[in-house]
């Protein structure tokens, strides 16, 4: 049985297939008994409307159901005045493609929440202006991999804290320059470089005389991982046409254009 639909194009437009407990109202084209049609559907004591009523009038609603299982997705719309708003509900996954440019506006707040991981990657340039503060706090490791050059500039105070070791590497030199004055400090020891001159003081001051020098770590970060690719969903293939003659030719001998199925007679 056809069931109308909102939309209904050649591939495109809408569709909902009534359900097994879905009240439909059935017409039949041109009266025939033959030819019945879905042209509605309505709720009733059992079948109760997603959100209570009359609270939820000012409610636009679209929800599904699971299919063997429990669940829903849900597109809603609220439209009372100072409450207007949007909602979104996929009860497993969400995915969304766009094939040029997306672009987001928010006047006000915007908070994300993801329970697990999250991946992203950027094929070409990022852009991040932050006209206020911004803060990251990382309870495990962090990495970052600079395959060029890297850029630092405070205009004001740079502190960087390790709770246990910094270690510096250069394929080439290093080069530590202040304005005024640079301090190098371990315990009870330091060196002091200022336009007065270079101060050292410590328990012992030696010169050429053996032992080595401190190592650092080195650089043990790992590489990020790459989001999972969407799956495009593959068009069925193109229907055959009916010519405008055979809709014709239907219509008068009260046929149906396409071939009947022939398990139609059969219960």
């Amino acid at each position: 049985v056809r069931v109308s639909q909102g939309w209904a194009g050649s591939q495109y437009g809408m569709m909902a297939i009534p359900r097994i407990g879905h009240e439909v109202i059935v017409s039949f084209l041109n009266g025939d008994p033959d030819q019945p049609i879905v042209t509605g559907r309505t709720y009733h004591a059992s079948n109760k409307a997603p959100y209570t009523l009359p609270d939820n009038k000012t409610k636009t609603v679209l929800r599904s159901e699971t299919h063997q299982g429990e669940g829903f997705n849900e597109l809603s719309f609220e439209d009372q005045a100072a409450q207007e708003k949007i909602y979104l509900h996929a009860q497993k996954d969400y995915e969304a493609l766009v094939l040029n440019d997306a672009t987001s506006h928010i006047k006000h707040d915007s908070h994300l929440t993801v329970d697990n991981d999250r991946f992203s990657h950027i094929k070409n340039n990022q852009h991040l202006t932050v006209e206020g503060e911004s803060r990251e706090a990382v309870q495990g490791n962090r990495t970052l991999i600079i395959n060029g050059s890297l850029h630092v500039k405070s205009g004001q105070v740079w502190v960087n804290e390790a709770g246990d070791e910094i270690h510096i590497k250069a394929g080439q030199k290093v080069v530590i320059e202040a304005g005024s004055e640079i301090t190098v400090k371990a315990g009870g020891s330091f060196v002091k470089v200022d336009p007065a001159g270079v101060h050292l003081s410590g328990a012992g001051v030696n010169l050429n005389s053996g032992g080595s020098a401190g190592n650092g770590s080195g650089f043990s970060g790992d590489l990020p991982l790459l989001p999972g690719e969407l799956e495009l969903q593959k068009s069925p293939a193109p229907p055959q046409t009916i010519s405008y003659q055979a809709l014709l030719r239907s219509e008068e001998a009260r046929m149906p254009a396409v071939k009947v199925c022939p398990l139609a007679g059969d219960a």
